[in-house]
């Protein structure tokens, strides 16, 4: 027995991204599909027999029929034996006239993409494997209880792998103080007496880099970043499985677009090449870069800023900046402002020569101008 697995959850289809302008929120919706597709060639190619998304495939229950539609036939070119898709608690199943799960097993006739929108077992056995799924999908988009419980007081034979299929926060991997997530412990986890569980709902993926041996339960994470929250390019989890119970696992990079934050306290006019640099560094045509940009310039440190962040706009995916910078102060940049012999310029350059209280001189400008306003 040699059991192959792709395990997806997360990929929250339907956002909108609707704070970018419209040619990058487009790039982006197409991204999650994109990345889908990734995914299911490379199931493909490594002959995966089962291709699992453990919840929340999509945003919301209000989705577009058209991106649900995508979405299943992308799914539906998958070469393997089944697709299993669990409802999770973005994409949750609350009854028969649910919308969203009826245009979903409609798009899905005649395919192998199975909606798992109920507790269940599900049995499959070939020549080369047999394996039960026991499906734990979530009824609402908040529980305080976890929906695994059933799972223990199910009849295990020795003759085949037992997996679990569930959605919801894992104690002392994500936080949940207000236990809204289907919380689930480890020893919950342990105590149904599966071979693994295949998981969904924390944005970042475990077990660890590194880990050997079998886990008690994969996450894959998102599939494709979706913020920048997200530091992590997009991932899933390959899975191999034998009938020793004995597993391999690899962590796959599935994401094409990065979101990057850049936090930077501007000294000196020289760090406006070093934020150059780094930006340089970045793949920026499919990169949403933001700048947090701190400190105090010279005018002419400004103007070079300035410059840069012209530079950079049409080259990146996308570029937002928050600028709280000061110009900072020298003799010629005071007596730009203030005539010799006025009292702001005396005050300010007796400040400035004051080297055991640098900052002086900045507050005494800050409170001159906040006076010319009034």
């Amino acid at each position: 027995m040699h059991l192959r697995i792709l395990h997806t959850a997360d990929n929250h289809i339907g956002l909108s991204f609707s704070k970018y302008p419209e040619e990058v929120s487009k790039r982006l919706i197409d991204e999650r599909f994109e990345a889908l597709e990734r995914l299911v060639a490379t199931a493909n190619e490594r002959n995966a027999h089962f291709f699992v998304v453990a919840g929340d495939l999509f945003d919301s229950l209000k989705i577009d029929k058209g991106q649900i539609e995508r979405a299943v036939k992308i799914l539906a070119r998958f070469e393997g034996e089944y697709v299993l898709v669990l409802a999770g608690n973005h994409d949750f199943y609350e009854g028969s006239d649910n919308k969203l799960w009826k245009c979903f097993t409609e798009a899905a006739v005649g395919t192998r993409v199975l909606a798992l929108t109920s507790q269940c077992v599900k049995d499959f056995k070939r020549d080369d494997y047999h394996v039960r799924f026991y499906c734990c999908p979530c009824p609402s988009k908040h529980g305080k209880d976890n929906v695994i419980g059933w799972v223990a007081d199910e009849q295990k034979s020795p003759d085949c792998l037992h997996i679990g299929l569930a959605h919801g926060n894992v104690e002392g991997l994500g936080l949940d103080a207000e236990q809204r997530y289907f919380n689930m412990s480890e020893l919950d986890l342990k105590a149904a007496g599966l071979h693994t569980w295949l998981l969904g709902h924390i944005h970042v993926p475990a077990p660890a880099p590194g880990t050997i041996g079998r886990p008690t339960y994969f996450m894959p994470g998102i599939h494709t970043p979706d913020s920048v929250k997200c530091t992590h390019p997009g991932h899933a989890w390959w899975i191999e499985l034998e009938s020793d119970a004995s597993c391999r696992h690899e962590l796959l990079s599935t994401g094409a677009i990065r979101f990057v934050r850049l936090q930077r306290e501007m000294k000196q006019d020289e760090d406006v090449d070093r934020l150059r640099r780094d930006c340089g560094a970045l793949s920026a045509s499919t990169t949403i870069l933001n700048l947090q940009l701190s400190g105090r310039l010279s005018e002419e440190g400004m103007a070079a800023l300035q410059l840069l962040l012209a530079e950079l706009k049409p080259a990146f995916c996308d570029l937002s900046h928050e600028i709280g910078i000061a110009q900072l102060l020298d003799k010629a940049s005071i007596a730009k402002r203030f005539p010799e012999g006025t009292v702001p310029h005396a005050l300010l350059q007796a400040l400035l020569a004051d080297e055991s209280n640098p900052g002086d001189a900045h507050l005494a400008l800050e409170l001159i101008n906040e006076l010319q306003k009034s």
